[in-house]
């Protein structure tokens, strides 16, 4: 018996999870091969409700050469003549055929699901396409029992190597497993467990450095509580600061007018508007901050009386 295709494989994981009893190439008295006069496996044999029905899966290589020699043609040949031997025999006695395209790779579960119900309900008399490639042929009832003359093999023991674990696979609940392998997969295991429990030792001593943290960051924020309680329970006292301007201004609230005084000097030393004070200007201008108590007044009482424009800098300067 030939190992699996991928496909193959994927269609036995799918039979054993829907729990449904099955033999890897069966023959059948009078399934014969016409070339080689030998008899005809089938890929699946399904027993469904103690009815037989038939699986196959087709490869790319039922459908066209692998390239364009003689014996790719004929192997073809021989394979097309092998798939109708097959579905003829089905016809003639009864049993469900399903034949998967190998296009329909990826919808395995969807197609067999679907066969597997349809023959439950003892669908006959038609041809069901599930697919655009991939059809179920079925003839007539009673359906043919699963337990008819079977000549093959039932259940037979397939070998599966697993190289990364160093095993034999029998079947799904038997392993064969050498000496040499199982040591080192025990010593990995025993590997991986010590690693496990220095993890644990690191990750308590982290835990018991949180906590400890923890606690610390707790007294912290106490003490500093304690110490705000202690600073709001003490009497605040503030104390008052009065800035001295730079230029002292006398005020003088009522001014008579027999007190106001008038400048009738020169206010400066040159004919130019912007020439510098004369002494006896500033001296004015001093003498106009116990009338006015702001020097934009003393600026205004200027323009309007003397028609002299003093800047506020030069103002403040003589008030000094």
């Amino acid at each position: 018996m030939e190992q699996p295709s991928e496909p193959e494989s994927q269609i036995i994981g799918i039979l054993n999870n829907l729990q449904i009893i099955f033999d890897r190439e069966r023959t059948f008295p009078n399934l014969l091969s016409k070339s080689e006069n030998v008899l005809l496996p089938v890929d699946f044999s399904l027993n469904i409700n103690g009815f037989l029905a038939i699986i196959e899966y087709n490869g790319a290589q039922h459908y066209k050469a692998k390239n364009s020699s003689h014996a790719a043609h004929e192997a073809l040949r021989r394979l097309s003549a092998n798939g109708t031997a097959r579905l003829n025999y089905c016809n003639k006695n009864n049993i469900p055929l399903l034949i998967i395209h190998y296009k329909d790779k990826g919808k395995l579960i969807k197609i067999i699901s679907s066969f597997i119900e349809d023959v439950k309900e003892t669908l006959h008399e038609t041809t069901k396409s599930y697919t655009a490639h991939t059809k179920g042929y079925f003839k007539n009832i009673p359906y043919a029992t699963f337990g008819d003359a079977p000549t093959g093999p039932i259940k037979p023991i397939q070998l599966h190597e697993n190289e990364t674990l160093g095993y034999i696979n029998l079947s799904n609940d038997a392993i064969v497993w050498t000496k040499k392998e199982l040591d080192t997969l025990l010593a990995r295991i025993d590997s991986y467990e010590k690693k496990i429990d220095e993890y644990k030792i690191v990750t308590a001593d982290l835990v018991l450095n949180i906590n400890a943290l923890q606690h610390e960051l707790e007294l912290k924020n106490q003490e500093l509580n304690e110490q705000s309680e202690t600073m709001t329970d003490e009497p605040q006292t503030t104390v008052m600061t009065k800035t001295e301007p730079k230029i002292k201004l006398k005020f003088v609230k009522d001014v008579k007018p027999s007190e106001k005084k008038e400048f009738n000097g020169n206010f400066r030393k040159t004919n130019s508007p912007r020439g510098q004070l004369t002494s006896e200007a500033k001296e004015f201008i001093k003498s106009l901050s116990q009338k006015y108590d702001t020097v934009i007044k003393i600026q205004e009482h200027l323009k309007q009386n003397y028609h002299e424009n003093v800047s506020l800098p030069t103002l403040k300067r003589c008030l000094l």
